[in-house]
């Protein structure tokens, strides 16, 4: 576990050194794999949590025709690739969120 902590503790003052454009850069880029990584995941734990299990194709009712994380994951890619609207609001959501925490601290 001090491997990980010092790791973490040195990607945190590299990001700190970092100044204008590139700090910019790659606050984009972890948001963004945020966006395509952990956003499916917490989308699918919440629908299993209050929807139940992930239908992939909800004309199809018969066992099998779900899945699991993976296949939501998947279909989110494809959204993606396909340039639809929802998809791409939900993988730039982390980095809304964090404009918008920005935004807010700077108000204070």
């Amino acid at each position: 576990m001090p491997v990980v902590n010092n790791f973490i503790l040195q990607a945190w003052g590299r990001y700190r050194r970092q100044t204008g454009a590139a700090r910019e850069l790659t606050t984009l880029l972890v948001a963004f794999a945020a966006g395509l990584l952990l956003v499916p995941l917490v989308i699918w734990l919440g629908g299993q949590l209050v929807l139940g299990a992930y239908q992939r194709d909800p004309a199809v009712l018969a066992p099998g025709a779900g899945g699991g994380p993976l296949a939501l994951w998947l279909d989110y890619i494809r959204g993606l690739l396909q340039g639809s609207i929802g998809y791409w609001i939900a993988c730039v959501g982390p980095y809304v969120i964090y404009m918008v925490l920005r935004l807010g601290r700077r108000l204070l």
